[in-house]
């Protein structure tokens, strides 16, 4: 029997909060934590076996926009072949963006019928094609961000990326030297005055900034040593931006910033310098590709006009200042603007930018460059919710007449690629920080929850949940040395200098393929394809050969051993069109699709839904609420992301997006036997 007209919502919504891992929520709610994720769930319908796959972001995210499998809305992976290019892991780009889905959205749908949506970093969404609509750019993992057709783990942001200041070498920073201060007007009371003038280039700009020089001044204000620091544009200190002392925030500072002849910016190595050759990590590396027009609003959807000056605002934090200065890191979050990532433009007007910082990955890069520490993580994660929220409560208000919301929020996603394994470490103290990190995580999450069931009211049916779990990272799995040991293919391992070689060794792709030598290309987290002559560019195996090839590599796969335990890390191994039947296997697939035992993976991205490591759980996170809905209800069979789709439009009586392939999860609504 179909709702009655009583039982439909006004109107529905969605939050996600990426990689949100049931079993850790619901450890903390029975922990009497987290109350407005408490709320929701005994309010509404909870599901205890969430399932997507592949477990990994653009992908999950896309089916819950669309409703689709990924064979359909054509996203399999976290990164994306581009046709004509050579096979090696390393060509591939980010697979984020709504110009590469084949599947229609349900803000789409909706706009079709002339509903209004608001969609705010929802990861798929951009550039948007609604007429109706208001959109926050969703081209990356964090608000006003571009990863569209980026290489490896770049990104630019509007405006630009984090920053230090410091006497050590920072790969994303610069590096100062303190003199004794001359020629500043109206210092402060204080026995010694020391300065530095830093030109100071901003990274991974989108828009592209030109440097500017700014000007440290620290002075000792009592008896001891240096203790005050000021930054300002000149030598005058009643201009300065702030005063702080160790350990403390500044304020927002929002300045007029020039822009770039040439958008863009300059290229930047992604090394984080000394620092990071000590914590074997560096700060990502950021190159286009060649051609693309990088994804910025000009180039789909409505025109987005750029002004000449962008304004911007960051905060700065003294991380470190000795009594003598020969110790100094001042960090600087990414500067944050306000145009350029809302459409339509104009929309833009009716949110307060000058308050708020995006705080892109919640400085987990500067973290493990040893930069910041982990209570500023925790600070830079309730910045970047105060964003969010900013740009919803403004947007909402803004359109009392909205029909559907999208939002997605990230930090639980960084604190566990972080974190999660330092929640097993053997070292208690270790251990504990790291409780206390994700504890502090979920509140601030928990909070933008609570303020969020405000503005939507009870007449709207919602949807929480997330794109996958997360799981403690295992010994890796080289895919590589698997398909060598029977002569599938060829490879060097390669020195590990910058942040992109690290981070490939940590996915298992810490080697140069030998591409001429290799009949078997591994690529992406969960595929291998066969090196085809005349299909790729450098292929060597001819036609003929293909099944025969494709055989070998399942063989390979499933009799691997891994070194370090002597077991078998392969759980499955079947040919792309087999992979159809668990929604994968469409034109972005490889030849080979493989799925890993849940022990041997970096967090999640590489094996089944099902996965349980520790005190990890590859599941996602899924509960509904709203008018109609059942109250306390909990579901306990499998569901998959792409039910959530046509439930909710079951659920407000509004269309379906044409390529939905999910299920209305009937169960959870009230009067359905």
């Amino acid at each position: 029997m179909p709702l009655t007209k009583n039982a439909r919502a006004r109107r529905a919504a969605l939050v996600g909060f990426d990689c949100a891992v049931p079993k850790r929520l619901e450890a903390l709610m029975a922990q009497g934590e987290l109350p407005n994720f408490r709320k929701f769930k005994e309010g509404g319908a909870y599901f205890t076996e969430g399932f997507n796959l592949p477990t990994v972001t653009p992908p999950s995210w896309a089916t819950v926009a669309t409703g689709a499998w990924p064979r359909t809305h054509g996203v399999e992976d976290y990164y994306y072949y581009v046709e004509g290019r050579p096979l090696p892991h390393r060509e591939t780009v980010q697979a984020f963006g709504s110009r590469i889905l084949t599947a229609e959205t349900i803000w789409d749908r909706w706009d079709r019928a002339g509903l209004k949506s608001v969609v705010v970093n929802y990861p798929m969404s951009w550039p948007s094609s609604m007429r109706n609509g208001v959109m926050v750019m969703g081209e990356g993992i964090s608000p006003a961000e571009r990863r569209h057709m980026e290489r490896g783990n770049a990104h630019r942001e509007y405006l630009a990326a984090e920053g230090m200041l410091s006497t050590e070498t920072f790969g994303q920073g610069t590096r100062v030297e303190f003199k004794r201060a001359k020629g500043w007007t109206g210092l402060p009371p204080g026995r010694e005055h020391a300065e530095f003038a830093a030109e100071v280039n901003f990274r991974e700009s989108a828009a592209g900034l030109e440097p500017v020089v700014w000007h440290g001044l620290a002075w000792a204000s009592g008896g001891g040593g240096y203790d005050r620091f000021a930054l300002a544009p000149s030598k005058d200190f009643g201009e300065a931006f702030f005063t702080v002392s160790k350990g403390e925030w500044s304020g927002p500072v929002e300045l007029d910033f020039e822009l770039l002849a040439v958008p863009g910016g300059r290229e930047d190595t992604g090394d984080c310098g000394d620092a990071a050759r000590r914590e074997g990590v560096g700060g990502p590396e950021a190159a286009s590709v060649p051609g693309d027009g990088g994804g910025g609003p000009e180039a789909g959807g409505r025109k987005a006009r750029r002004p000449p000056g962008e304004k911007g605002v960051f905060r700065a934090k003294l991380m470190e200042m000795s009594e003598d200065l020969d110790v100094f890191t001042l960090y600087v979050s990414g500067i944050s603007g306000r145009s350029g990532f809302v459409d339509p433009p104009e929309a833009a007007a009716s949110i307060d930018f000058s308050r708020v910082i995006t705080a892109n990955d919640i400085g987990l890069v500067s973290y493990l460059c040893g930069a910041i520490d982990r209570e500023t993580v925790s600070e830079l994660a309730a910045f970047h919710s105060e964003w969010l929220l900013n740009a919803a409560e403004s947007l909402l208000e803004a359109t009392p007449d909205w029909d559907l919301f999208y939002m997605h929020s990230h930090p639980i996603d960084w604190f566990y690629h972080g974190f999660m394994s330092d929640m097993e470490s053997p070292d208690p103290v270790i251990r504990r920080e790291a409780y206390a990190l994700e504890l502090a995580v979920y509140r601030i999450e928990d909070r933008l929850l609570g303020r969020l069931m405000e503005l939507f009211g009870e007449d709207t049916a919602v949807c929480v949940c997330s794109d996958h779990g997360a799981t403690p990272a295992g010994p890796i799995f080289n895919t590589a040395e698997a398909l060598a040991a029977k002569g599938l293919c060829s490879y060097v391992k390669k020195p590990s200098t910058s942040y992109w070689d690290v981070y490939e060794e940590s996915e298992g792709y810490g080697y140069r393929l030998e591409l001429e030598k290799s009949r078997a290309v591994p690529q992406k987290y969960m595929f291998v394809y066969v090196n085809l002559e005349g299909r790729y560019p450098g292929g060597i195996v001819k036609g003929e050969d293909y099944e025969r090839t494709r055989a070998e590599i399942i063989d390979a796969l499933l009799d691997y051993r891994h070194p370090e335990t002597g077991e078998r890390p392969v759980l499955l191994a079947v040919r792309k069109e087999d992979a159809r039947v668990f929604g994968m296997g469409g034109s972005q697939a490889g030849d080979v699709v493989y799925a890993l035992k849940p022990e041997y993976m970096a967090e999640h991205g590489y094996g089944l839904p099902t996965g349980e490591s520790g005190i990890g759980s590859l599941k996602n996170v899924l509960c509904f609420r709203g008018p109609g809905i059942k109250k306390g209800f909990v579901y306990e069979r499998p569901r998959w992301l792409c039910d959530i789709v046509p439930t909710l439009c079951q659920a407000t009586g509004n269309p379906v997006p044409r390529d939905c392939e999910g299920a209305v999860i009937y169960q959870l609504f009230e009067g359905f036997d």
